[in-house]
C-alpha cells in the first residue's frame, strides 16, 4: 500500500481524518486499523482511478492536437478534353470530321505530341493515320509503307541513334529515321508518317535536336520545299566517294535525281514527313521544355470507347478505297504573315485575344510569342476553310480554345502558375469552355510539392 502511494499527492490521502482514534483501546485500535487500512486502500484506488482517468483525458487531448484534421476530399472539378479513337475515319475532312483538330494540328505543323495515359491507343492512332493516307502501291502485305514505328531508349543522350555514324571501315551507318526520310523523298505525293513511342523516355531536346531545329527552317523557294540538311551534300559526296555501294544500300542505285538532289542539299526535312511523339503520363517520363512546346502541338487522349471496333466494324487499320490526299492533311502556309493576308478581320481578333491572354503572364516564363501567334493564325486560316464551318465569330473562339489547349495550357507549370490561375479561368469562363474545363482540373488536382501544372 506504501509503495502504491508514492507518487501521489498527500492531500488526496483520506487516511488523516482517521488520526483522532488513536487514544482508544487496543481491540478498537486494532479494528480501527483494519478499516483504517481499507479506507486508505479505497482511497488510493479511487486514487488511482481518478489519476489514471485524467491522465488518459490528457494523452487523448495532446493525441489528438497532434494528429491532422481530417480532410474531407474535395471533389476534382473541371476535365480533360482530348481525342478519342473513333470506330470511323470519314475520308472527307470538314468541320465535323471526329478528327478534325487533330488534322488541322498537323496542317499547321506537322509535328504533334500525343499524350495520355497507358492504353488509351496515342500510338495506334499515328498508324491509323498511315493506313488511311497509304496508296495501293506502298501496301506492303497489308500493312502500310508509308509508316515508321521507332522505340526511344533511355539511354539515349544525342542525335546518333537517329542520325547514325561513320563505323570504323569507313562506311556509314544509315539508321531506320534515315532510311525513313529518304523513302519519304522518293514518293513526296504521300504523307509518311513517323512515330516516335514513348518519346519522353529519354531527353527530346537532345536526341532530336536537328529536328526541332530543321523544322523551323522550312520554306518555299521558287515553289519548292526547302529546308536545312541532316547530314549536309559535302558530307553525302564524302561517304559516297569512300563507299561505292552506299546508293544501292540506301534504295537510291538507280535514282540519279535523288543522288544528284542529296550530293547538292544534303538530306533535307521531306514536305509529306509528319512526326507524331507518344508520351505516358508518368514518373518514367523527362520533363518536356519550352523550347519543345513551342515547337510541338500537345493533344490529349484520355478518354477510352470500350465498344470500338466490338458494336461496329473498326475501318482505323483497314485501308480505304480512297486514301486521304496529300492536300487534305499537309499545307503550304508557314507564315503567320500569309494567313493573316487570307483574312485580316479574323486576324485581328486572333491576334487580340493573344494580346489579352499573354498580358496576364506578365512577369512569368509562360509568356509566348511568334511561333505561338503564327501557330495560331495558320490553324484558325485552315479551319476557316473546311466545308461546314459557318465562319462566325464562335467558331474562331472554337478554334482558339483548341489552341490555347495544344499551345498554351501544357506551358504552364510551377509555382508561377499559382499567380495567373485565377484571371485565366476568368478569361476563358465564357468564350473558351473546353480550356476553361482544364485549368479547373488542373486547379483541382493542384498540390503542395508541383503547385499547379497542365502535367499531372
Amino acid at each position: 500500500s506504501t509503495k502504491s502511494m508514492e507518487g501521489l499527492p498527500s492531500a488526496g490521502i483520506k487516511f488523516c481524518r482517521w488520526s483522532r482514534y488513536r487514544s482508544a483501546g487496543q481491540h478498537l485500535r486494532n479494528t480501527h486499523r483494519r478499516d483504517r487500512i481499507y479506507k486508505i486502500e479505497d482511497g488510493i484506488e479511487e486514487l488511482n482511478n481518478q489519476a489514471l482517468q485524467e491522465k488518459t483525458s490528457e494523452v487523448s487531448k495532446d493525441t489528438n492536437s497532434e494528429l491532422p484534421a481530417k480532410k474531407t476530399r474535395k471533389r476534382k472539378k473541371g476535365s480533360k478534353s482530348g481525342i478519342i479513337i473513333n470506330s470511323t475515319f470519314p475520308s472527307e475532312i470538314d468541320f465535323n470530321h471526329p478528327y478534325r483538330q487533330v488534322i488541322m494540328a498537323i496542317k499547321t505543323k506537322p509535328f504533334l505530341l500525343i499524350t495520355g495515359m497507358c492504353g488509351t491507343g496515342k500510338s495506334r492512332f499515328a498508324r491509323t493515320l498511315a493506313y488511311q493516307t497509304c496508296p495501293k502501291y506502298l501496301q506492303e502485305d497489308g500493312i502500310p509503307g508509308n509508316f515508321q514505328m521507332i522505340a526511344v531508349q533511355p539511354e539515349w543522350s544525342d542525335s546518333t541513334e537517329l542520325l547514325g555514324w561513320l563505323t570504323l571501315q569507313g562506311t556509314y551507318k544509315f539508321t531506320p529515321f534515315l532510311h525513313f526520310l529518304i523513302k519519304s523523298w522518293r514518293y513526296t505525293d504521300t504523307p509518311f508518317i513517323l512515330c516516335l513511342d514513348e518519346v519522353n523516355l529519354a531527353k527530346v531536346e537532345q536526341y532530336f535536336a536537328d529536328f526541332l531545329s530543321i523544322i523551323e527552317s522550312r520554306q518555299w523557294i521558287n515553289n519548292e520545299f526547302a529546308s536545312d540538311a541532316f547530314i549536309s551534300g559535302s558530307q553525302m559526296k564524302f561517304y559516297s566517294d569512300r563507299d561505292p555501294n552506299m546508293w544501292e544500300r540506301i534504295g537510291l542505285k538507280l535514282d540519279s535525281g535523288l543522288q544528284n538532289s542529296f550530293l547538292s542539299h544534303g538530306i533535307r526535312l521531306p514536305p509529306n514527313l509528319i512526326v507524331i511523339g507518344t508520351a505516358n503520363m508518368d514518373d518514367a517520363g523527362q520533363r518536356f521544355s519550352t523550347k519543345l512546346l513551342d515547337r510541338v502541338s500537345v493533344l490529349e487522349m484520355n478518354e477510352i470507347d470500350f465498344y470500338a471496333g466490338i458494336r461496329s466494324d473498326d475501318v482505323a487499320l483497314k485501308f480505304p478505297a480512297t486514301p486521304i490526299s496529300n492536300d487534305k492533311i499537309l499545307g503550304r502556309l508557314l507564315s503567320g504573315k500569309d494567313a493573316y493576308t487570307l483574312s485580316p478581320q479574323n486576324g485581328d481578333l486572333i491576334i487580340s485575344e493573344l494580346q489579352a491572354l499573354n498580358k496576364i503572364f506578365t512577369g512569368t516564363s509562360f509568356r509566348f510569342g511568334y511561333r505561338v501567334r503564327d501557330a495560331s493564325l495558320i490553324y484558325c486560316a485552315y479551319n476557316s476553310q473546311l466545308s461546314g464551318n459557318p465562319n462566325t465569330k464562335e467558331t474562331i473562339y472554337k478554334c482558339l480554345d483548341e489552341i490555347i489547349l495544344m499551345k498554351i495550357l501544357p506551358r504552364i507549370s510551377g509555382e508561377a502558375a499559382k499567380k495567373v490561375i485565377d484571371s485565366l479561368l476568368r478569361f476563358t469562363k465564357l468564350k473558351y469552355t473546353r480550356s476553361y474545363q482544364r485549368i479547373l482540373l488542373m486547379q483541382s488536382e493542384s498540390n503542395e510539392y508541383f503547385g499547379i501544372s497542365f502535367w499531372q
